[in-house]
């Protein structure tokens, strides 16, 4: 049985999601496809947004035979975080192929990027220092460090593999190949080129839609629903979502930051959430800040820290993420679990398969899955073992999303427990 993974955020689902589960599918020859999804919370920083279920739902119509939860801990963290969480998680699987999307859709030019940072990491990170106290913008300074550690290339091999890190897809391939040299791991990767727009561009183009052209047609003042069956492959999932609950704005984020910076123990917080001194001083500094979410961001951001990764320290701050006590990288050796959140009923044989191939790791599925594995943590590790301790921190963080939904169910009844999250089943 051969089962290749996809980890992304379908955030929302679009063409391009089904174009790249199909390749998956096609390159590898596998059984099954599987996706590794962001939560309730992506990487960008912000709220996904559409519920879990929500993009659960797309992604098994269209193409995926199971979907399952890469935790926020995960998901909200730097690209590296994201891809070691992601590769640690499908290791412990007994994945065999890994399939993404990327600009330049060379797996060999990907690795040879992969390995000189991957050998090189001691002397990129110096280089990169040394150009970001110079003054130098991020994206200029990690292109300085990488061709400075470009041995014995010429110079326009050199150039082609610095290219390379000028697209955000090659840069998030780069690290999941990183990961996967990094654990030894026997999963076999694969790319497919990028279709559609460009991942920042705004506009679109027929149905060549980017993520963020559709982000910003949801939210425009009238979006046109006429235009969402060419974007939309399964059009009632996201109509659905979009009439009954409405989608998430990251500003729905604001009155929760507001009443951080004005917490009395914001110095606190921020140090649990590991954010680096200069970002605390300059959060610190603007506490007094009355305006949205958006436009905080925009204002403590420099050149050296950017908008995206201001934005994600800020939502540590707003969850009360615990990085100082379980940073990333010891949550991905000790994680034995992964959640499920649903998949399609003719997959029977694709959980035989991982739970043959899985090296200690737990399929949560159901409430009692979930309070099992709670009970049994608790007794054999200790009430506080960071296992426990981890999917408790789990559950709270996607519980909030709810709150920052406005749709008719949370004003009529309570705040549901996300343990009791129904499995999506097709």
């Amino acid at each position: 049985m051969k089962i290749t993974a996809v980890v992304s955020e379908f955030n929302p689902f679009h063409k391009g999601h089904e174009y790249i589960l199909k390749k998956a599918r096609d390159m590898t020859g596998a059984d099954f496809v599987i996706a590794l999804m962001s939560g309730n919370f992506v990487q960008r920083g912000e709220p996904a947004l559409f519920d879990m279920g929500i993009r659960t739902g797309a992604a098994l119509l269209n193409g995926a035979d199971a979907v399952f939860e890469l935790p926020p801990q995960f998901s909200l963290s730097s690209a590296e975080g994201f891809a070691e969480g992601a590769v640690g998680i499908l290791n412990k699987l007994g994945i065999d192929h890994m399939a993404f999307g990327s600009e330049c859709g060379d797996i060999e030019s990907l690795k040879k990027a992969a390995a000189v940072l991957s050998e090189e990491d001691d002397g990129y990170r110096t280089v990169l220092k040394e150009k970001l106290k110079e003054g130098a913008a991020f994206p200029a300074a990690r292109e300085a460090a990488f061709f400075s550690c470009i041995k014995g290339s010429n110079d326009k091999n050199k150039e082609e593999l610095t290219q390379i890190l000028r697209e955000p897809n090659n840069i998030l391939a780069i690290e999941y190949l990183k990961a996967l040299n990094k654990t030894g791991s026997s999963i076999n990767p694969v790319t497919a080129v990028r279709v559609g727009s460009a991942y920042h561009d705004v506009s679109s183009s027929g149905s060549a839609y980017s993520a963020e052209s559709i982000r910003k047609m949801i939210f425009c003042p009238d979006p046109s629903f006429n235009e969402l069956p060419s974007i939309f492959p399964e059009l009632e999932y996201i109509s659905f979502a979009l009439r009954d609950t409405g989608a998430v704005h990251r500003d729905s984020l604001t009155p929760l930051l507001l009443y951080k910076l004005l917490s009395p123990g914001l110095k606190a917080a921020l140090r649990k959430a590991a954010v680096s001194g200069d970002l605390s001083g300059r959060i610190i500094k603007n506490r007094d800040f009355s305006g949205t979410f958006t436009e905080f961001t925009e204002l403590i951001k420099t050149k050296n820290i950017t908008y995206t990764a201001v934005s994600r320290h800020l939502l540590h701050l707003i969850l009360n993420m615990d990085y100082e006590s379980l940073p990333p990288s010891d949550i991905c050796r000790n994680i034995d679990y992964v959640r499920l959140l649903g998949f399609r009923q003719d997959a029977g044989e694709l959980f035989s398969g991982l739970k043959k191939h899985s090296m200690d790791m737990t399929i949560l599925g159901n409430s009692s899955d979930i309070r099992n594995y709670l009970s049994v943590s608790g007794e054999k590790k200790g009430a506080c073992s960071p296992h426990r301790t981890f999917l408790e921190e789990n559950l709270r963080i996607d519980r909030i999303y709810n709150i920052l939904r406005n749709d008719k169910k949370r004003r009529e009844h309570p705040l549901p427990p996300e343990i009791s999250r129904r499995i999506i089943t097709l």
